[in-house]
């Protein structure tokens, strides 16, 4: 018997915890993309079958399926229905492909939206059936489903056996107006009454259904095209309703997705449930991203929560899920700003609320928003949920400037961004003061920007305890006087530094690897001494690559010239120690016979504050 995560309890799996990262490219076991767009997750004894749609320039391509036992590792195993499987599948769309089980007929059968390839006027939904779950569909047709309009569609089984779609529809004459419910027919190929109207004159696409208890749940996405936006919820005990009023879940972007289904994964120990969306660039729709997160739905409360994790992980076979024990340091901090409306403060961007927001006191640009920490922190993941004005979306150009004593600040450039609605930066480094500078924002549908600066949330994570709080200073073995220090960002050591913060560094535990450390500047926090491809020893902000970490990371050694002081051996080229030449650091291989010369210009003495 198949157990389909839109209804039924799955079976047990044999899986270990695995980690699920997102906002990344997923590749499946092969190293090619996961082609699986708006789909769904059907579990068939100990296998899970994860569907979804390809497109290709905009028209449909196929429904792809792939199989995993541990929901991380994903095999391709077939194209189910594709663009040859039926004369009217040539030149389409076909959207939010679901597949459900019907343990009466033994049948596996997909819907989802269907439309010509260049428009959206036909407003259908699609059936096709097969007798395996990843066996090739055979295509039924399409049609409007009682006669109603359908687009953005899911379906449901319910825990006794009934079948429902719920849809994008038509009541008062605007495309997508109202939600329309209707229940399927024995087999689940076609419609057999409506059930009702829901969000009248409300907008709402995207539907995604669970029930958990004697309660379900039903998530919808505003009408945006392909731009994010706040997603919200509903909860009833019955299908037909009373349904509640819709409620906000996530930030106002729905973290940059759209919902597409719920998955319950019913393990020997916990039932979770996975909040599985779709992020799309609305600059370039082939740039598409898969966002799944741990939804935490409160039966007795009726209530369901969505938190961002770039990282978590869950382990299907005891149905466990494990989130980052990172800290939001910016939470209830003093925060100020270079202006504030009167009806907002500084504190609403850090104060944990999602709903609630800074706005400055005009629409100048640039503007700024700060937090002080009050002691350094080791922020390792800066989150900011941005305004967005539905029909007006714009994303923001902004830069992440960070502080230890609130004067001397440096910069993560972050100008480049396209991000709607929501921006993840992995980062690291250690400072009191963090500022967003909103330089400026720039909406699709109009080339003068109009908005004024505003933040919904600023959480900026990392690990409890600080990386390092004080500071070092190295000083030549051969020349005492001269210390390690920056100079337009390439390393050397010089007499008399100005500014002494030049030659200030926190030892930080190394970016690639515990067993090393990294050189993080004090006046340039965020950037590290690593070395480049000529193996000169430069003063770079921090990347969050392996070559990156790896090449940002020393070993302490004895000193070659002294073992009373200390050598940096690289983690990356091992056996190639920092020394300086003509004053500048690089990196050069020493030996025991090398000479005394190398060994001194390879040997520091370290000064702790």
């Amino acid at each position: 018997m198949a157990a389909s995560l839109l209804g039924y309890l799955p079976e047990r799996a044999n899986a270990a915890s695995v980690s699920i990262t997102n906002g990344t490219d997923w590749l499946d076991t092969a190293g090619n993309p996961i082609l699986a767009n708006s789909g769904n997750i059907l579990k068939v004894g100990s296998t899970y079958y994860l569907y979804g749609e390809h497109a290709v320039g905009g028209t449909f391509d196929s429904v792809n399926v792939y199989t995993s036992t541990d929901l991380k590792n994903w095999t391709f195993s077939n194209a189910i229905l594709t663009k040859s499987s039926a004369t009217e599948l040539n030149s389409s769309k076909i959207e939010r492909p679901k597949v459900i089980y019907n343990s009466s007929t033994g049948q596996y059968v997909l819907w989802a939206h269907y439309e010509n390839g260049t428009d959206y006027s036909l407003a259908r939904v699609a059936v096709a059936t097969s007798s395996t779950p990843n066996g090739n569909f055979t295509y039924q047709g399409s049609f409007r489903p009682l006669d109603y309009e359908s687009r953005d569609m899911t379906v449901f089984v319910d825990s006794d056996g009934d079948g429902y779609l719920f849809s994008a529809s038509k009541k008062n004459g605007g495309a997508n107006d109202t939600m329309a419910v209707f229940k399927m027919n024995s087999s689940y190929t076609g419609i057999s009454s409506f059930v009702g109207w829901l969000f009248e004159n409300g907008y709402r696409e995207a539907p995604a259904v669970v029930k958990k208890g004697s309660r379900y749940y039903l998530f919808t996405s505003q009408a945006s095209g392909w731009y994010p936006n706040q997603g919200a919820y509903a909860t009833a005990t019955s299908i037909s309703g009373t349904w509640s009023s819709l409620s906000p879940f996530g930030n106002p972007s729905a973290f940059g997705s759209q919902i597409h289904d719920i998955a319950t994964i019913a393990g020997s120990s916990a039932t979770s449930y996975i909040y599985m969306a779709d992020r799309w660039n609305p600059l370039d729709l082939s740039d598409h991203k898969h966002i799944w997160l741990p939804l935490t739905l409160n039966d007795s409360a009726g209530t369901a929560t969505l938190e961002w994790y770039s990282d978590w992980s869950i382990d299907a076979a005891s149905g466990a899920i494990a989130t980052p024990s990172l800290v939001n340091h910016a939470e209830g901090k003093t925060a100020t700003a270079g202006s504030t409306a009167s009806t907002s403060a500084a504190s609403n961007a850090n104060d944990g609320n999602y709903q609630t927001s800074w706005t400055a006191s005009s629409a100048a640009w640039p503007s700024w928003w700060q937090v002080d920490f009050g002691a350094p922190k080791t922020i390792t993941e800066v989150d900011i949920s941005w305004f967005m004005y539905k029909g007006s979306e714009g994303y923001y150009k902004y830069k992440i400037e960070v502080s230890n004593d609130g004067v001397n600040y440096s910069t993560i450039d972050r100008t480049t961004n396209t991000t709607y609605g929501f921006t993840t930066d992995k980062v690291h480094f250690t400072a009191r003061y963090v500022r967003i500078n909103l330089v400026n924002a720039v909406l699709w549908n109009n080339p003068s920007n109009w908005y004024t600066p505003t933040l919904h949330e600023v959480k900026l994570l990392g690990p409890s305890t600080a990386d390092a709080t004080g500071y070092s200073q190295f000083a030549s073995h051969n020349y005492p006087t001269y210390y390690i220090r920056h100079y337009n960002y390439v390393a050397r050591i010089d007499p008399s530094v100005s500014p002494v913060l030049d030659s200030e560094f926190r030892v930080v535990p190394g970016l690639g690897s515990s067993s090393g450390v990294s050189l993080e500047s004090i006046n340039f926090p965020g950037y590290f001494l690593r070395r480049n491809s000529s193996n000169k020893i430069v003063l770079e902000v921090y990347s969050d690559t392996t070559a990156y970490k790896n090449d940002a990371t020393f070993l302490l050694a004895s000193g070659w010239a002294d073992s009373s002081k200390i050598s940096f051996q690289s983690y990356s080229q091992p056996g190639y120690y920092i020394r300086h030449y003509n004053y500048v650091l690089q990196l050069d291989s020493v030996t025991s016979s090398s000479s005394s010369t190398l060994k001194s210009d390879a040997t520091f003495q370290r000064y702790n504050y």
